[in-house]
């Protein structure tokens, strides 16, 4: 008798296999061999098909396959049902198998590590061809983050995607608006054959590396990948191996900002692909951008900064830092304030302009302070005029103003 085996199990096989299995693959190749079924599975294991455990969650289901199989020996002529062709599928004549049971069923099939065991649990899950693209602009990574759009199965019920804060779809446009409009980002994304979001990741290029001791400048790199399923991790690291991208994080987490593990060989500076780093990294952040309002909360460049003039992104806190992203809320929270004029640093939360600006444009009087100069409307609302020069505002105000919409939720 040969394998035989359900035609949803070989789906299953045949797509987890092209999504990255190892072991799907191997026993695809094993189940096409024109043998007995003894010279492939041990025992009398036969008639192999799968089986879904579900979990309700919010707003997505965990989905869990295990193994079924017959294991009576069917020749065996005490075996009661032993002429009855449906014998095989009666539940007292079958029994559930875990994958790593499965796996172990297959006589000629070697020992493989634990990583490729848990890639083959999670792989099998999903009965789709998995692609992962690389996209930029801002409806491409609103779809991304936008809950709608995602997997309605997962493996987990712990799926970061699914548990994403900023699944919402405001949120989601908020993010899109910051990363496409603001910080000039891209974003990695795996999806299903229907189109279903399985991972997202924003992607960094020309990422600085002040005061490395690698030889670096600047670096590409993946952020934190968000998941349906754990075996997309492992597909869109492939990919962005694939496209050239240096780096990953290390830890795939909101804690490790400066753990990396290189994707790829550097020769120039001596970084072979695998190579673990610790970096303090600067995205900077051009003052023509414009986005409408708001900021994701950031797993990698928490905290935006002030230096010579010039806005940052930056996966540490240190001097010049003005505002963190580590809230759900969909905005950006204030720690330092910057003069519109002069674009100076200052603590006085109550005072819009520094101590040194103040000084030059209020004057006292006996009713208190009061502004010199004019006033101008400018996009419906009333500025003092020494912040516009022929009409237009001056480059540190344009920069405030920029600023002032990561405050917006």
């Amino acid at each position: 008798m040969k394998v035989n085996a359900s035609n949803e199990l070989k789906s299953r096989l045949a797509h987890a296999a092209e999504n990255g299995s190892v072991i799907a693959r191997d026993i695809l190749a094993e189940l096409k061999k024109n043998v007995d079924v003894t010279e492939i599975v041990r025992g009398f294991y036969n008639h192999f098909s799968t089986k879904r455990k579900r979990v309700s969650c919010d707003g997505f289901q965990k989905i869990r396959i295990v193994f079924t199989a017959c294991n009576k020996d069917l020749s065996n002529e005490h075996f009661p049902d032993r002429n009855n062709p449906q014998a095989p599928l009666f539940p007292e004549n079958r029994v559930d198998m875990e994958p790593s049971t499965f796996i172990r069923q297959f006589k000629n099939l070697p020992e493989y590590p634990e990583t490729d065991m848990a890639y083959f649990a999670s792989a099998i899950c999903v009965d789709s061809k998995v692609t992962v693209r690389l996209l930029e602009g801002m409806q491409d990574i609103y779809e991304a983050y936008d809950g709608d759009n995602y997997s309605p199965i997962a493996d987990d019920t712990t799926s970061t995607l699914h548990n994403s804060c900023m699944r919402y779809p405001e949120k989601a446009r908020n993010a899109a608006d910051f990363y496409a409009n603001f910080a000039g980002a891209k974003i990695l994304v795996a999806r299903d054959e229907s189109n279903n979001v399985l991972g997202r990741a924003i992607v960094w290029e020309n990422v600085r590396c002040p005061g490395n001791n690698y030889g670096l400048d600047t670096v590409s790199l993946t952020d934190r990948i968000y998941s349906s399923h754990t075996f997309v991790i492992g597909m869109m690291q492939n990919e962005a191996r694939r496209i050239g991208i240096l780096l990953r994080r290390k830890f795939n987490d909101y804690h490790h900002t400066k753990e990396y593990v290189a994707l790829n060989s550097l020769q120039e500076t001596g970084i072979v692909a695998g190579q673990e780093l610790q970096l303090a990294l600067v995205v900077e952040v051009p003052v023509f951008r414009w986005h409408k309002k708001g900021a994701p909360y950031m797993d990698t460049f928490c905290s935006i900064a002030m230096k010579s003039g010039k806005m940052e992104l930056r996966n540490y806190e240190g001097e010049g830092q003005i505002a963190n992203c580590r809230t759900t809320s969909g905005n950006a929270v204030r720690m330092m304030q910057v003069c519109p004029n002069c674009n100076r640093i200052h603590n006085d939360f109550e005072k819009v302009f520094c101590p040194s600006c103040r000084t030059s444009f209020y004057t006292n009087t006996v009713f208190g302070e009061v502004i010199k100069g004019t006033a101008r409307e400018y996009k419906g609302k009333v500025y003092p005029s020494v912040l516009f020069k022929k009409g237009r505002p001056i480059p540190p105000f344009r920069t405030y103003l920029q600023l002032e919409k990561l405050f917006i939720s």
